[in-house]
């Protein structure tokens, strides 16, 4: 639900609430001088008019000099510049560190998820999420919550303002703006939701289709695929068009309706005044003042009602991210690493074991049972998909087994810390990930603080260090995007 997203998305902020109260109380203050010049500026003209020079003073706020009142609005004026910069300060500053923490946050968490978890997530949707979602969670950071709370802060001193003239003109400043704060930006989130949550969606459909097509763009090419891959990117660019099309179309109507909201009730309020006027309720004087504040009270509330519209996209992203982040791993590890350690190595058993992936019913491995002897060279053969790569990752306890146990070192593989289990493996995929860098910065990722004649151990155990040594750099030598400056066994 939209509360359950935005109370976790709260709690993401944990120490930057010290910012967001200076965000608050500057905005606040801010948006009071504000007021106050136009206000001022009000009780300095009818203090130069002789027809209401003398009855000002009995209305609150009046009976001081014209003079006094320009000083004062110079006063507010030049602070208010100061105000608002400290306060855009703070939101932004809130804004950019907490995207970077949760950039962070999303990080480890995948690597908590991975491999088991990681392996079917859609890449694209990744992406998306790491990039634009995050992005537009800066929305919600830097201008809704302390706008909100400015909002509804600064109204509570224009109750006691409007108070002091007549409680009528501030029951009615109360209902005003419920209207343009509330309903209006109620109404733009419920219409804009659903075209909200489709933009994410088919943007990580977007991003994944051409990621995953980029890839590919050798053998597109060989088999003349590029026309029908260019139509599906079209057809799917072509729907996320329509979608953002029509949020910008729900954004102007939104705007339509704030604007004309404010005429409408200030319009009303004009008639209340005089209303109030005829029966000798309230002056002149504070029904122009009334009528003068009415109309500028609406400023914090008109960005809020914007946010309706655009809020609908900024839960949905994030409500993508924290649905990532709650997500729980395949392999729970709370073991403590100091009182596990594997001993010498020793054989693995398979006991006995089952398994099958997560919603299937069909059992990849029944009732298996394997003896691996220490120091022996074992392998394992079978047609494709009867679980050998299976076999493996639970092994590494990648996933759990449904049933059975998994014996290495006399000790079953769910009792040993997941640092201390990978330690003792040497596994290599059939697809080898390398990154953009130099050969020593790839090998450095297996141990970060290891010397160059330790690197070179390690390529000679491999069968490789000759061929690196012939290079130019060796070891500096440039490794492309994904290693495709090597072929795939120089990459293995």
């Amino acid at each position: 639900s939209t509360f359950n997203i935005v109370s976790n998305l709260l709690k993401l902020l944990d120490s930057l609430w010290k910012f967001m109260t200076i965000a608050v109380s500057t905005g606040v203050i801010g948006f009071i001088f504000s007021f106050c010049i136009t206000l001022f500026g009000a009780y300095a003209f009818l203090s130069v008019i002789p027809a209401t020079k003398d009855s000002l003073k009995y209305v609150f706020g009046g009976g001081y000099s014209t003079q006094t009142y320009f000083y004062a609005m110079i006063f507010c004026g030049f602070f208010r510049a100061i105000l608002h910069y400290l306060e855009q300060f703070a939101n932004h500053y809130i804004a950019f560190h907490i995207l970077a923490e949760i950039r962070v946050k999303l990080f480890k968490i995948m690597r908590k998820l991975a491999p088991a978890k990681m392996e079917n997530k859609n890449q694209g949707n990744l992406i998306s999420m790491i990039t634009s979602d995050i992005e537009l969670l800066e929305v919600f950071y830097a201008h809704t919550i302390s706008p909100v709370l400015i909002a509804s802060i600064t109204s509570i001193f224009l109750f006691l303002y409007f108070f002091q003239l007549n409680y009528v003109y501030a029951l009615y400043m109360l209902f005003a703006q419920f209207v343009v704060g509330i309903i209006v930006p109620y109404i733009a989130h419920k219409r804009s939701a659903k075209s909200g949550v489709e933009v994410r969606t088919k943007l990580g459909k977007l991003n994944d289709e051409f990621l995953d097509k980029l890839k590919g763009i050798r053998e597109i090419i060989q088999y003349s695929q590029g026309k029908k891959v260019l139509k599906k990117i079209d057809e799917i660019t072509s729907s996320l068009g329509e979608n953002q099309k029509d949020l910008r179309n729900k954004a102007s109507e939104v705007q339509m309706m704030v604007d004309s909201a404010i005429i409408l009730l200030s319009i009303a309020q004009l008639l209340l005044s005089i209303s109030l006027v005829s029966k000798g309720l309230v002056s002149i004087e504070a029904s122009i003042l009334a009528g003068i504040l009415q109309v500028g009270s609406f400023a914090p509330y008109i960005n809020l009602a914007a946010l309706g519209n655009i809020l609908a996209q900024t839960f949905a992203s994030g409500e993508r991210v924290l649905n990532l982040i709650d997500e729980k791993p395949a392999v729970s590890d709370s073991i403590s690493i100091s009182n596990n350690n594997i001993a010498e190595n020793d054989d693995i058993l398979i006991d006995n074991i089952s398994y099958s992936y997560k919603n299937t019913d069909n059992k990849i491995l029944k009732e298996f049972s394997l003896k691996i002897k220490k120091g022996q060279l074992t392998g394992i053969m079978g047609p494709s998909g009867c679980g050998k790569s299976t076999l493996l990752k639970l092994i590494m306890r990648f996933w759990d087994v449904d049933s059975g146990k998994i014996i290495l070192d006399k000790k079953d593989i769910k009792s040993i810390p997941l640092k201390n289990l990978y330690q003792k493996f040497n596994y290599m995929t059939q697809s080898t990930s390398l990154f953009i860098g130099n050969i020593r910065d790839n090998l450095l990722v297996a141990k970060a603080d290891a010397t160059d004649e330790e690197i070179y151990a390690a390529l000679k155990k491999a069968s490789f260090y000759d061929y690196v040594m012939s290079l130019p750099d060796k070891l500096d030598s440039i490794v492309e995007e994904g290693g495709k400056n090597f072929s795939g066994g120089e990459r293995q």
